[in-house]
């Protein structure tokens, strides 16, 4: 019998763990109840999970009776599938959309082993903006819900690239298996492309001088592929702000990426197309 050595988890440095990675705890929920409760008690989310918000004012104005059809236009970390399957008590069904592969797997694991399935709950991989096709397919529904934005999950993940916080690849897509990452989209857009980008997508303020900071970092040869390699160029693109108070220029710089960032998500995954 072949002997396997056995590989301990790397330790983190400090007393808590600071990356993602590293946060095993926080990515086993089930395993690791109480570690997610200290976390949420401290006014943060876990790694790994999103938070649903208005979940008691959206069942009262749903007011979902059992048997009743439904539509959640974006399942997420399923927190308010759940919630509306509960109230359903096990009569009727919903249909969930979302087009993040990554994500999505993990829910619908997650609730099938919960108890729901395919006979109350499925799972369409594709666009809310398709809602007319699912409709005709699946439909007609009782009760729609359709809470539209990034989640949690995928801007903590270094690897899925929507936050200027930490290094990782500058993808920024929604469903990594389609479309072009941000690093790709950046390499085509001209500067004037890049100016409307900006204001249309984040109102920055500094379009101009960001969108000529990357057409001048991309024509040097500057490599754009990873979220530091952006962050560099907002920074540099904003050096001549006066240098103090240094706090209201380091604020500055943090408003510029967090807006840019978003104008690039937004740009990636066609939002506004979609809505």
């Amino acid at each position: 019998m072949e002997n396997t050595e056995h590989k301990r988890r790397k330790h983190y440095s400090g007393k808590y763990p600071k990356h993602f990675e590293e946060k095993y705890k926080e990515h086993q929920p089930e395993r690791y109840a109480e570690t997610i409760e200290h976390v949420i008690e401290k006014g943060n989310t876990p790694a790994g999970m999103h938070i649903s918000i208005c979940v008691k004012e959206i069942l009262e104005v749903l007011n979902i009776k059992p048997g009743e059809r439904g539509l959640d236009c974006t399942f997420g970390y399923g927190g308010h599938t759940e919630a509306m399957l509960k109230v359903l008590l096990g009569e009727g069904h919903i249909t969930s959309l979302d087009i993040d592969p990554i994500e999505s797997t993990k829910t619908i694991a997650r609730l099938r082993q919960a108890g729901y399935g395919e006979d109350i709950l499925n799972l369409r991989n594709i666009n809310f903006k398709d809602i007319d096709l699912v409709a005709a397919e699946s439909g007609p529904f009782d009760f729609v819900l359709a809470d539209l934005g990034v989640s949690s999950m995928q801007i903590d993940d270094p690897e899925r690239g929507f936050s200027y916080k930490v290094s990782g690849p500058l993808d920024l897509r929604m469903n990594p298996d389609a479309g072009e990452p941000a690093s790709e989209r950046l390499k085509k857009l001209s500067k004037d492309d890049l100016i409307g980008m900006l204001t249309e997508n984040a109102d920055e303020p500094y379009a101009v001088e960001i969108a000529s900071a990357i057409v001048k970092a991309r024509k040097s040869g500057k490599s754009i592929e990873r979220t530091e390699d952006l962050r560099a160029i907002i920074e540099e693109s904003l050096d001549f702000l006066p240098a103090k108070p240094a706090a209201n220029k380091k604020e500055v710089i943090k408003k510029s990426c967090q807006r840019t960032f978003q104008a690039i998500r937004i740009d990636v995954n066609q939002e506004f197309e979609s809505l």
